[in-house]
């Protein structure tokens, strides 16, 4: 059975479905349309997070000194030196020309 429903200001009728009318009391329909809700969303922007990459740094290390540099640095005497080549041992590393004069790169010529 199909029936439709008729609303008007003043009468009602309703059609069943051999088509007769029927008159009664007024009926008001009333259908409330309730838009959807809405839900706001806060995002927030993804954290960052800031790295500092520092440069490379080269270390190189000083030249090593020779006993004779060492010496002559720390201010001590030709003498001293001499001394020292001799209670060392003689050693050919500080005599560099082999005249028997020890450090002579570093304090001068002394033959």
């Amino acid at each position: 059975m199909v029936a439709a429903l008729l609303v008007s200001a003043g009468a009602v009728a309703v059609l069943g479905a051999c088509g007769t009318t029927t008159t009664g009391t007024p009926v008001t329909v009333v259908r409330e349309i309730v838009p959807p809700s809405t839900t706001t969303a806060v995002v927030a922007p993804p954290t960052t997070s800031v790295v500092v990459v520092e440069p490379p740094v080269t270390v190189t290390r000083a030249p090593s000194l020779t006993s004779c540099q060492r010496l002559f640095a720390d201010g001590f005497s030709y003498v001293y030196a001499y001394n020292s080549w001799v209670n060392a041992g003689r050693p050919l590393s500080w005599d560099a020309d082999r005249d028997g004069y020890p450090c002579e790169q570093s304090y001068g010529n002394r033959n």
